[in-house]
């Protein structure tokens, strides 16, 4: 009986304290895949790493670089304690962690780190680090908890100020990353300036991703962001008074799926009301729908951008990039892909804006190589279709708009004395009413009822405007 008794103890003594150590391993591999999956993009880099591993827990500390082509934006620093499951004792007692066992807990630093001097690196220094805390499952996927406190702070002797209200949100991931979801929110931020003051608020964003293709390293899925308002409020230089700048109800979603090795996306962006110097606009917005791209030929042109990302690249790199590119061009369009325009409206007190636009290639000779190399048969390939409504009032109003800030900058320009509204305002209805007739003569717009209407075409080469060949020399003179 003894005897199974030390047995017993002993098993408990290795599974307390050999289990921490295995699983610590384990979590030293699911920590660098995590950590390598964020410099994939290419605009994230890893300059420095260290990974000390103990018994029970783990410290590591990661210096990641995000970058805008060879230009650095800006450092974070991560600095991780990782307690080690299946049950992280010192995870749970802090609160870190439920008694459900996992592989472990991460608790995280992120803070923000200036890059060089710039006129940022004081208000980046005082920005709070973000607080992440992460619960690896047994499976390698996991869930992280993302808060970022906000900031109050005044820079400068001319009333310069900035205040963020923070960020919260959560990101759950699959086995090896192949599946995202995001939901991040914050309440806004508000910056004040000598002559400009910017307020957004509402902020939200959520995301379902899936990464496909080889080795799972492109993203299809759905996204959502949103923003409750955006409100810039600039002073104008000449006249010294304020111009206001208000947009409500911003909704940006796109939804992208892969299948049999075609890739289809959607997107769409809306708002509900915008103000502009007094004049409002609203609700409007945009649908595009991108459809038939050959996946394989798309993850070839990412690699292709990914390797030429330098902004100051020479003509002869340049020359062999787009040497490169048109070696993939003819099998991004053999499955004959689409880019349509679904949808485009705005509405406004003084009527409506509506378009469409369609442009198709035909890809179904693609796999001739003489003519999928040759430019002149991908020209002919192309199809395309726009049309434009607009309101009769709404245009007269945009373009008389349009003459009375010329016109008043014209006599600023040249010193003279500026009329009166009333005579500018004359002069500016005379002037849109010519420019609607010299359109009309030129047959870029026509007359439909209570709109004017421009219709466009492209096939094999010729252009047509409103049902007439288009003649490039009548528009642009002599």
């Amino acid at each position: 009986m003894r005897r199974v008794i030390l047995a017993v103890v002993l098993v408990i003594v290795l599974a307390l304290f050999g289990l921490p150590y295995w699983f610590g391993i384990q979590t030293e591999k699911a920590y660098n895949d995590i950590i390598n999956k964020y410099s994939e993009t290419g605009s994230v880099s890893i300059v420095e790493k260290s990974y000390e591993k103990g018994w029970l827990n783990s410290k590591a500390k990661t210096t990641f670089v995000i970058k805008n082509g060879n230009a650095d934006l800006i450092k974070l620093e991560e600095s991780d304690t990782i307690f080690h499951g299946p049950f992280p004792l010192q995870a749970v007692l802090s609160g870190r962690a439920g008694l459900t066992p996992v592989m472990a807990v991460i608790d995280s630093k992120l803070v923000p780190i200036p890059v060089g001097e710039s006129e940022y690196s004081d208000i980046i220094k005082k920005i709070p680090p973000a607080s992440l805390l992460t619960r690896l499952s047994l499976d390698g996927g996991g869930i992280t908890d993302i808060t970022m406190p906000g900031i109050e702070t005044e820079e400068g002797g001319q009333g310069e100020k900035l205040k963020w209200e923070g960020l919260t949100g959560d990101v759950r991931f699959g086995p090896e990353f192949k599946d995202v979801d995001t939901g991040l929110k914050s309440p806004g931020l508000h910056i004040a300036g000598k002559d400009s003051d910017v307020t957004i608020t509402g902020l939200e964003a959520e995301s379902k991703i899936k990464y496909v293709g080889p080795e799972n390293k492109y993203p299809v899925g759905d996204i959502n962001f949103t923003v409750g308002g955006i409100v810039v409020k600039s002073k104008d230089e000449n006249s010294g008074e304020y111009d206001n700048f208000s947009i409500t109800g911003i909704g940006l979603t796109g939804t992208s799926t892969e299948s049999e090795g075609i890739l289809d996306s959607t997107h769409s962006l809306g708002f509900k009301e915008l103000d502009a110097g007094g004049s409002k606009y609203g609700p409007g917005g945009y649908e595009l729908a991108i459809r038939n791209i050959d996946m394989a030929s798309w993850v070839q042109i990412q690699e292709l951008l990914k390797k030429n990302q330098n902004a100051s690249q020479t003509e002869e790199e340049r020359a062999l990039f787009m040497s490169e590119l048109m070696k993939i061009v003819p099998g991004l369009i053999k499955k004959s892909p689409e880019i349509e325009l679904t949808k485009l409206s705005i509405k406004t007190s003084a009527g409506s804006l509506d378009g469409h636009l369609k442009i198709s290639v035909d890809g179904s000779n693609m796999d001739n190589p003489e003519l999928a190399s040759n430019p002149l048969f991908l020209v002919t390939a192309i199809k395309a279709n726009a049309k434009l409504s607009v309101t009769k009032p709404l245009l007269e109003t945009v373009i008389t708009d349009y003459k009375r800030e010329e016109i008043t900058e014209d006599f600023r320009k040249a010193d003279d004395e500026i009329p009166p509204d009333v005579e500018i305002a004359e002069m500016a209805k005379e002037e849109m009413g010519d420019e609607i007739k010299g359109l009309m003569d030129q047959g870029i717009i026509t007359e439909s009822g209570e709109n004017y209407e421009l219709n466009a075409s492209y096939e094999m080469g010729q252009v047509t405007l409103n049902g007439q060949p288009l003649d490039m020399q009548s528009l642009i003179g002599d």
